[in-house]
């Protein structure tokens, strides 16, 4: 963890680098919920947090090799959250329209509903930053 101090606020920033298996979406929720949590972030805001970061990891996950790892870094800066998963894909996400039967496939409209900022950013030298940001006191819509 990183604490930035200047004259206006305090920025605190997570991160870590994820193998990217399956298994690891478990454990980043917890990692990202402890974290959150332990700063004072409001439960309804690290709940929103938790589930669009699982999300955006899960998607990272399915579209990443095994060779290459999986970065998760998230902001507090006092008011706002920025959550952000990186993979070494150079593809930015789209999003698909899944059959109602459907298990899967509906994560980036489920990011993008409970977000108050979302979009991908190329990441260098190689891959994307996908990106997301909750305030600090919302709640799920």
């Amino acid at each position: 963890m990183t604490k930035t101090h200047d004259e206006r606020s305090t920025v605190q920033t997570w991160e870590m680098w994820f193998t990217p298996y399956p298994r690891v979406v478990r454990i980043a929720r917890s990692q990202v919920c402890r974290t959150l949590t332990g700063w004072g972030v409001p439960e309804d805001a690290v709940d929103t947090a938790v589930l669009i970061t699982s999300e955006l990891i899960t998607n990272a996950i399915r579209h990443c090799d095994t060779r290459h790892l999986v970065h998760v870094c998230v902001r507090d800066d006092g008011a706002e959250l920025l959550l952000e998963v990186s993979d070494q894909s150079p593809n930015p996400p789209r999003p698909t329209v899944a059959p109602s039967h459907a298990e899967s496939g509906r994560g980036l409209f489920l990011v993008r509903a409970a977000a108050s900022g979302f979009g991908a950013r190329h990441r260098y030298p190689v891959g994307k930053t996908v990106w997301a940001t909750v305030p600090r006191c919302a709640a799920l819509a």
